[in-house]
């Protein structure tokens, strides 16, 4: 008997998702992180991505298989699936006439939505971004000498925090969106600076953990602080605080950008996943 399809069902509302994907969460952490803490940051702040959606996929015993999240105005995300479950997803919606900026997350499944959406769309498609999904299973180590010191953010710092995110953010994606405030991972002790003569100099944020996983991003040096390793002193530290707190460390990087790969490999991170973006035109 050929396997019966997964249902996908659409999620209007944060907490519903939240709910949805528990199973997932608990069983694949990793694969579910973004969603699992976009959708928590959701919940804390509801009109942070107005109109945002999910599905979920489930199989015929009413299990969740599939997460998928669309968060305007980034591309629609695939956490878990598979390229059946993602041309499907992507036959669905291009029949709704439904209008996405591009598609992003695991590579295959990826791909797979792309092509089905090009194929009844007849919109173009280009790889905008690929990225590596790194996790960290040894002790965080720095193998030369970075002057300063690691400290957790206060209340004090936010200021300062947000804009550095609002800088990385710019990067990132190019401008035009504000950026979160990060009080909230402030408050929780989730941001870490890295100083020199009292000084910050680098910082780093922790996302909730969510099913034992963490992870870091937000990794920014002002330019002309640049090339003393302070992001790495700061990677490092932060990782290590995360560790030291039972949680497992994971972070996406640009492949493109072999400064920041070296970085985190030196730390002592691996690359265990692809991901990536393709943005949809015409």
């Amino acid at each position: 008997m050929p396997p019966q399809p997964t249902v996908l069902s659409l999620l209007t509302r944060a907490p519903q998702a939240r709910a949805a994907f528990a199973g997932l969460v608990a069983r694949e952490p990793a694969a579910l992180s973004v969603v699992a803490s976009v959708t928590d940051g959701i919940i804390a702040d509801p009109g942070r991505y107005p109109g945002a959606r999910w599905w979920v996929g489930t199989d015929p015993a009413g299990a969740a298989v599939a997460a998928f999240m669309h968060t305007p105005p980034h591309p629609l995300h695939i956490a878990l699936a598979t390229e059946a479950q993602a041309r499907d997803l992507a036959a669905r919606l291009a029949g709704e006439h439904d209008v996405l900026p591009g598609v992003g997350g695991l590579r295959g499944p990826a791909v797979a939505f792309a092509d089905e959406w090009v194929e009844r769309t007849g919109r173009q498609a280009r790889v905008a971004m690929e990225m590596g999904r790194f996790d960290l299973p040894v002790p965080p180590r720095l193998v030369f000498a970075v002057e300063g010191r690691f400290r957790v953010a206060t209340g004090e710092d936010l200021g300062l925090v947000d804009g550095w995110h609002q800088d990385f953010v710019d990067v990132i994606e190019g401008g035009g969106r504000a950026a979160p405030s990060l009080a909230e991972h402030v408050a929780a002790g989730r941001v870490g600076l890295w100083e020199v003569d009292g000084r910050p100099v680098s910082m780093a944020y922790a996302s909730p953990a969510n099913g034992g996983v963490t992870r870091i991003s937000g990794v920014w040096t002002p330019p002309e602080l640049r090339g003393h390793g302070y992001a790495s002193g700061v990677v490092a530290a932060l990782s290590t605080a995360r560790l030291d707190a039972c949680e497992q460390c994971i972070l996406y990087t640009d492949l493109a950008n072999p400064t920041s790969n070296a970085i985190y490999e030196a730390i002592g991170y691996r690359r265990v996943g692809d991901s990536v973006h393709i943005a949809f035109s015409g």
